[in-house]
């Protein structure tokens, strides 16, 4: 039996500025602080989706869901 891995709640995009982190189940970029996460380098992006992905697996109540 074959089975399907978890998708992650937040991913990256390009955008006009550069990358985006958005989540996944909205659409809507991340918010951080009040601030969209658009614009961001490729490596920061995926830096900072990595890490919310792995905080929202842990559990944490304070990645809003």
């Amino acid at each position: 039996m074959e089975s399907k891995a978890p998708t992650s709640r937040y991913a990256i995009r390009p955008d006009a500025e550069g990358f985006s982190v958005y989540d996944v189940w909205t659409g809507q970029p991340l918010q951080l602080a009040m601030v969209a996460q658009t614009g961001l380098s490729a490596e920061d992006a995926e830096h900072t989706a990595r890490l919310f992905n792995e905080r929202v697996e842990r559990g944490e109540r304070t990645v809003r869901q």
